[in-house]
């Protein structure tokens, strides 16, 4: 997990919510030493800072239905962390809903902004935006999930597969999915790969649900070809739980 943002004591609770780890970084050093009221204790929490799951984007949406967990910790002047117990609390209540002692944030209603917060003692960190999306109900392999690739071809036709959501019914974009090489029948040995030469690729859908890069699988030219190849498909919630019909899978034949 990257940490995402932090919070000064005494920084405007109107400062800009999201930021870069590197600038927060930078800014370190002057959000402490205009704390240096606080020296020689330790223990007084000056900053927060809340991660959430890794990937992109950041911070990641939220699926209707779906729910993910935030974490907070407490840094003193020292930039060490210290202990502190937070509360979780949002103005949005329509859209998202939060468990205040967790940290957990399950998504209610779609918006482009539902906001979040935590609290340590009177140390309240800026309001974060969340956008809150329909869910993923499902994966599905378009067209073909079998193919064969003639000798005189240098890779195969474009693999793809859709995600929709039913709550509104229609594709869903902006979201991730994962192709990745499988079995390999009737040769040892590396001897294929997907376009880029890696054995796994990771693409986000269009407004239609589908692929905007394509993905196809390639036999590594001067190597024996394999009778076929088995390439697998899954996408995940914001949360990691997989959507239905991850899993599915192509099959490549070579001639």
């Amino acid at each position: 997990m990257s940490p995402l943002w932090k919070h000064a004591e005494g920084e405007p609770v109107g400062a800009p919510a999201v930021r870069q780890w590197l600038t927060v970084a930078i800014l370190g050093a002057a959000l402490v030493t205009a704390c240096s009221n606080l020296a020689g204790d330790s223990d007084t929490p000056i900053q927060i800072e809340i991660r959430t799951p890794a990937g992109p984007p950041i911070p990641p949406p939220i699926e209707i239905g779906d729910t993910i967990q935030l974490l907070a910790t407490a840094f003193n002047q020292s930039g060490d962390t210290v202990p502190a117990t937070f509360r979780w609390l949002t103005p949005d209540t329509a859209f998202i809903a939060v468990d205040s002692l967790t940290g957990r944030i399950t998504g209610k209603k779609i918006v482009t902004s539902a906001r979040i917060q935590v609290r340590s003692g009177s140390l309240l960190s800026d309001l974060v935006p969340f956008a809150v999306v329909p869910a993923a109900d499902s994966l599905e392999i378009v067209g073909s999930d079998s193919f064969r690739v003639a000798l005189a071809d240098t890779a195969s036709s474009p693999l793809i597969a859709q995600l929709d959501t039913l709550n509104p019914d229609g594709p869903v974009g902006n979201r991730a999915l994962l192709f990745q090489l499988g079995t390999v029948f009737g040769v040892a040995g590396d001897t294929v790969t997907l376009n880029g030469g890696v054995a796994s690729r990771t693409v986000l859908t269009g407004a239609n649900g589908q692929p905007v890069t394509s993905v196809y699988v390639r036999p590594l030219p001067s190597l024996p070809r394999p009778d076929s190849v088995l390439v697998r498909v899954d996408a995940f919630r914001p949360s990691g739980a997989a959507i239905p019909g991850s899993g599915q899978q192509f099959i490549v034949r070579f001639d």
